[in-house]
């Protein structure tokens, strides 16, 4: 692991300010890919993010899979991380090498306002992953209720849509 991922996981911000400071690649992830911004959205560590950001990270570096810093805050229902990295240009329909987005893991994991967060932002309904489900089939899958309604309600209103 290396220096800057295990100031993220501590939350030691002030490790953290240090390798800023001394010009560390803040986009160089572990052995997986997974990178510092990742950690923090993961962890809902918003100052981190705030730092990160600020430094330079890039919202939109992958892992090895292609899951993004949106994705990590989406799955753990982290508004402020998602509109924080929404706001530094997180492609919000970005799709991992499975397919999954930030919508549909945030429905599979039953995060309602985030899913609306999401919505709201111009999240797809019609992405599908490899195995052909959006986010409402992952979310009936997991039995959300709360969640697949406003996914319908969502598709209906698109559907009145001109």
């Amino acid at each position: 692991m290396s220096d800057l991922i295990a100031a993220v996981r501590s939350g030691d911000k002030v490790a953290l300010k240090a390798l800023i400071d001394r010009g560390v690649d803040l986009n160089s992830g572990d052995a997986d890919g997974t990178t510092a911004l990742i950690v923090a959205a993961e962890t809902g560590q918003n100052e981190v993010i705030e730092l990160l950001l600020a430094a330079g990270a890039d919202c939109n570096q992958a892992d090895n899979d292609g899951w993004t810093p949106l994705m990590g805050a989406a799955s753990v229902g982290n508004s402020v991380a998602v509109d924080r990295l929404l706001q530094h240009g997180a492609a919000i329909n970005a799709q991992t090498n499975f397919g999954v987005t930030a919508l549909m893991t945030a429905a599979a994991k039953g995060q309602v306002e985030t899913v609306r967060q999401l919505l709201a932002q111009g999240a797809s309904l019609t992405l599908r992953d490899h195995n052909g489900w959006t986010a409402l089939i992952w979310a009936a899958d997991a039995q959300h209720h709360d969640v697949m309604e406003v996914l319908k309600q969502a598709r209906e209103r698109q559907a009145t849509q001109p």
